[in-house]
């Protein structure tokens, strides 16, 4: 009798295995497409190469000028899906503190003064530094590699395999280019969700985004 309810058990965990595998496999497949294939494509933008990189070297606004798509964030929490789609938020992702969004008397930044420097040490490295107003707050790099005109962003790949405590997936893509009016355009593109224990959340979505140059 035990030896039938252990095989039953072993047999029960192989299935979610496989099914666990075979999901994983069919998200992949799905959020792998080349970025070019998927974006919105008519914006007139200048080629930008290895050879002149530091085109991309600006201060823009962190708030979108013009959007085309957009991420979906399930379940709702009273925020606009719209004022997610920010510099910050596309090349950030959550890693930023708590300083994006409040000043150092606690209280709310007003989204126009908040502005992305992007400047580019090599063909393969930039740092993105936040501006509240004129002052500097935080910065990080990103890497990647230019090609097609555009400075692809390293894509961002996790699954977190845990189940049934914690599961999740992200698979996250980027790439900046320049407008001929010298503004900022990113396309991007989204898959997440995460699971812990009785709660989750997902974002998904393509969208891309023109942030206007501060010096023009």
């Amino acid at each position: 009798m035990n030896n039938k309810l252990n095989l039953k058990v072993e047999l029960k965990l192989k299935v979610e295995r496989l099914i666990y595998v075979f999901a994983i496999l069919i998200i992949c497949l799905t959020s792998c497409s080349p970025l070019s294939k998927i974006v919105y494509t008519n914006i007139q933008n200048q080629a930008i190469t290895n050879d002149d990189y530091t085109k991309l070297n600006g201060i823009y606004s962190n708030s979108y000028d013009t959007i085309i798509g957009g991420i979906k964030h399930f379940p709702f929490d009273g925020k606009d899906d719209y004022d997610r789609i920010t510099i910050l938020y596309q090349l950030f992702c959550y890693n930023y503190p708590e300083t994006a969004w409040r000043d150092e008397y606690n209280e709310m930044i007003n989204p126009l003064e908040k502005w992305i420097k992007i400047e580019f040490h090599s063909k393969d490295y930039a740092t993105i530094s936040f501006y509240h107003n004129d002052v500097f707050v935080f910065s990080k790099r990103i890497h990647g590699e230019f090609k097609d005109g555009y400075f692809y962003v390293r894509p961002k790949v996790y699954v977190l395999p845990l189940i049934p405590l914690l599961f999740g997936y992200n698979f996250e893509r980027a790439r900046l280019g320049k407008t001929i009016d010298n503004n900022l355009v990113i396309d991007y593109s989204v898959n997440r969700w995460g699971f812990a224990l009785v709660a989750g959340s997902s974002d998904k979505g393509i969208a891309t985004t023109i942030y206007k140059n501060k010096n023009k």
